[in-house]
């Protein structure tokens, strides 16, 4: 009887226990931030099995939505000797659009895409000779072809541009390798919402064109196509009445950059190149020579729309170049302590601060490991761990141990030994806010809180 007892009051004990973890626990535990779709399915597949089915990895970045209905005007294949006409119609229209060059007609031109940056237009790589079996029978020709034309836009005007056009568009050229590979590179895909049709074929008149433009649907963003190249001459008379239907409708006029989200085709099978998949070994290998290229870009400053600089008139008007950020400290303050980490260890990227990961965590009071076979770096904080998986470049959110979230592409690299994190996304997954940021010319300071004042920084 006296046994029965004792085990029911060991049972009652523990039973009061197990309650107490519950209810008080999670009061403690600083709150999860979701960033997948869906926070409680199961682990992801890998990149490699999600492109090899066919699938398109999603991007994580944000976009900014203009105010008023925009139209991007965007012309293909040159610069031709139909480039100044429409330069010099935009000019007058005080209005800005994007070319999508042809490296070997850079080569040939390079004083029309000078002109094209000094007034203020925007520039996008659109291969060197826009030869479809060469782009299409493997990455490798596609690849090759990129960087010559980045090579020869870098000559001609002085930096690297970060658009891209597929010749043809993406649909049944691109397979989901393509469109990863070059998402590594750096470079942002555009397709189009509406085609002027102005090349599909030989002499389309003017008239033509403009009915083309007419009968396409309206939405808020829409990115237009044109060609600039040698047999458009009817392109160019139809500009000025495509600029005043859409001025009609309300629409402003605005250049692309990686700001704005892009059209794009979805992933439509690729069958008429019979391309064979990579294996697993040589999608790595790829993966990671398109990361380096990304990188050097970024760190040599270059990858830009358009280059640094003041602004540039266009006609009456002006748009101002999308500048390149200075490299300057940041000083982190967190439970009244500042740090300040010199310019080397605070990346400026695309908008987005990015920190070394053992940096924070130092700050923070998290514990981070590294396993060399794995090439996994884990961040423990409270009940959260944070898996980031250099092989596959994943990121695992452990909550209590089970895994509520994997996230395709997360913003890191490893640079010189260091894994670089977004600042702001790496604190919030581990529960806390960035409070306040500033930034002058002598540097970035940061507030960071976390969910119950367990830590505090200043961005």
């Amino acid at each position: 009887m006296l046994k029965t007892k004792f085990s029911h009051f060991r049972f009652t004990r523990i039973a009061l226990i197990l309650l107490l973890i519950i209810v008080v626990f999670p009061s403690i535990q600083p709150a999860h931030r979701a960033y997948a779709a869906n926070a409680d399915s199961g682990p992801a597949e890998s990149i490699y099995e999600a492109l090899i089915s066919g699938d398109k990895v999603a991007s994580d970045r944000t976009y900014a939505a203009p105010d008023k209905p925009t139209v991007y005007l965007t012309f293909d294949d040159g610069p031709s000797k139909y480039t100044p006409e429409v330069l010099d119609i935009l000019r007058k229209e005080e209005i800005p659009a994007t070319f999508f060059v042809v490296g070997e007609h850079v080569e040939e031109n390079p004083k029309l895409v000078k002109r094209i940056v000094s007034e203020g237009h925007a520039l996008g790589n659109h291969s060197y000779d826009h030869t479809y079996k060469k782009l299409y029978s493997d990455y490798k020709g596609f690849w090759k072809q990129v960087e010559q034309t980045d090579r020869a836009i870098e000559k001609a005007a002085g930096f690297r541009t970060g658009l891209m056009r597929a010749p043809g568009g993406t649909a049944e050229n691109f397979d989901a390798f393509y469109f990863y590979y070059m998402k590594e590179a750096g470079y942002t895909l555009y397709d189009w919402d509406i085609d002027s049709e102005d090349s599909k074929r030989t002499g389309v008149p003017a008239a033509e064109i403009i009915r083309s433009i007419r009968k396409a649907p309206l939405k808020h963003e829409l990115t237009v196509l044109f060609h600039d190249g040698t047999g458009h001459k009817e392109t160019v008379k139809a500009l000025p009445e495509v600029i005043r239907y859409f001025r009609d409708k309300g629409y402003a006029f605005a250049k692309l950059d990686d700001r704005v989200k892009p059209a794009q085709f979805p992933v439509r099978k690729a069958g008429r190149w019979h391309r064979s998949a990579p294996g697993e070994a040589e999608f790595a290998r790829t993966a990671a020579a398109m990361r380096d290229w990304a990188a050097s870009a970024s760190v040599s400053g270059g990858r830009t729309p358009v280059p640094s600089g003041e602004e540039t008139a266009v006609g009456a008007g002006s748009v101002r170049h999308r500048q390149t950020e200075p490299r300057l400290p940041l000083t982190l303050i967190v439970d009244g302590r500042r740090t300040v980490l010199p310019p080397e260890l605070a990346l400026f990227r695309e908008e987005r601060l990015e920190v070394p990961l053992r940096v924070l965590a130092q700050q923070i009071g998290a514990r981070v490991s590294w396993d060399q076979a794995a090439l996994t770096a884990s961040v423990d904080y409270g009940f959260t761990r944070l898996d980031y998986n250099l092989r596959d470049y994943t990121l695992s959110v452990h909550l209590w141990a089970r895994i509520t979230a994997v996230y395709h592409l997360p913003n890191m690299r490893l640079l010189e030994g260091s894994l670089y994190v977004p600042l702001r996304k790496t604190v919030e997954l581990l529960g806390g806010d960035i409070l306040d940021y500033h930034a002058d010319k002598s540097g970035r300071e940061v507030t960071i809180s976390g969910g119950t004042a367990l830590f505090s920084s200043k961005l």
